[in-house]
């Protein structure tokens, strides 16, 4: 029998991330919410936690040669600048609008929130409609529009400029960091908080890892870590037209982090069915799910892919992305705390 890396793989980062996520209840965007609008920089610092560890373990990996993350998608030389801050903002007031981020829905669905279940297919629908389907032609139409012929790399950029300290500049930075968020003593009177962000930063770089082990063994074309919106179209696929044939890492990672973190959740007595309340509710979640699923195939990820995945790569989209998430999430906001009118209807009350 022939192991099968990238399936493996996906599977097991997938539920260290579910696992982690549910057990330090992570959230993206409870995280950007406590921080622009309460000022609680605590699940802020956390998220930097994850993105750190990913960071630092990612680089060790690309030092010992067991992981070579120049051959992923972020650091292609081809940077679409329009699409990465187009759809982050999409994204950012997708997520807003549905509650959480594409990664939060499934792990929230895993918990037995039916809300989630339900917005996840409606990203899943709207990510293949973007990628393959009726939105395809206005995405590649957007695309060459600010395309940009850049080094896609952090590392690089600061190389050039600095020399071969620009290599370890980042990464030491990641470990300070990592450091600095430990010695905050708010943060480690959190310790489930602090021990699902360390968990989701080592995910990403187990599923760096697991899948150049399949480039190795020509079963997989590049290293890819976890993303969580291009997947969903793609599982929803397979369930209804390609019964699990060619299964890989993005799937098999979305069923990794639904498994664990009902595990987690069964443990824990934290299972809750819950449906939409009303209309209302209900409109906002799909019309969030339907920018989530558009706005992560413009911006080639989602707050884990673009967020962690490709900030451990150290690649230049990832700042750019979460950038314009965070503004997009402000936008959403506005309209959910202050009232504001966005697309032509107002928030619940």
């Amino acid at each position: 029998m022939i192991l099968d890396w990238a399936i493996i793989g996906g599977f097991i980062s997938g539920a260290l991330a579910g696992a982690g996520a549910q057990y330090g209840r992570l959230c993206t965007m409870a995280a950007i919410e406590r921080a622009l609008v309460g000022g609680d920089l605590r699940s802020a610092k956390a998220w930097g936690l994850a993105l750190a560890v990913a960071i630092c373990t990612t680089q060790a990996g690309v030092y010992l040669g067991v992981i070579d993350v120049a051959a992923s998608a972020y650091l292609t030389r081809d940077l679409h600048l329009l699409g990465i801050i187009l759809g982050g903002l999409l994204f950012g007031l997708g997520m807003t609008l549905a509650g959480t981020c594409s990664f939060g829905l499934v792990v929230r669905a895993g918990a037995g929130d039916m809300r989630a279940a339900i917005t996840a297919i409606v990203v899943g629908i709207a990510a293949y409609a973007a990628t393959s389907g009726v939105l395809a032609p206005v995405r590649q139409a957007l695309l060459p529009i600010g395309n940009v012929q850049a080094n896609p790399s952090l590392v690089a950029l600061l190389t050039d400029h600095l020399g071969t300290a620009g290599r370890i500049l980042l990464p030491f930075a990641g470990a300070l960091l990592i450091v600095a968020i430990v010695l905050d003593r708010r943060l480690r009177n959190r310790p489930r908080l602090l021990f699902g962000s360390t968990c989701l930063g080592l995910a990403i770089t187990l599923g760096w890892f697991m899948t150049q082990r399949a480039v190795d063994a020509l079963s997989l074309d590049r290293p890819e870590s976890l993303s969580f919106v291009a997947p969903v179209g793609r599982a929803l696929l397979q369930i209804m037209i390609e019964p699990f044939r060619n299964v890989g890492f993005g799937v098999t990672a979305l069923a990794g982090v639904a498994i664990a973190s009902f595990a987690v959740a069964a443990v824990r007595g934290d299972i809750r069915w819950e449906a939409f309340d009303d209309a209302t509710e209900m409109r906002r979640h799909l019309v969030g799910a339907a920018l989530m699923g558009t706005g992560g195939v413009l911006g080639q990820g989602c707050t884990i892919g673009q967020g962690l995945s490709a900030g451990s790569a150290l690649a230049l989209s990832a700042p750019i992305f979460i950038a314009a998430v965070v503004v997009g999430a402000r936008l959403g906001l506005w309209h959910l705390i202050e009232g504001r009118s966005i697309f032509g209807f107002r928030r619940a009350s």
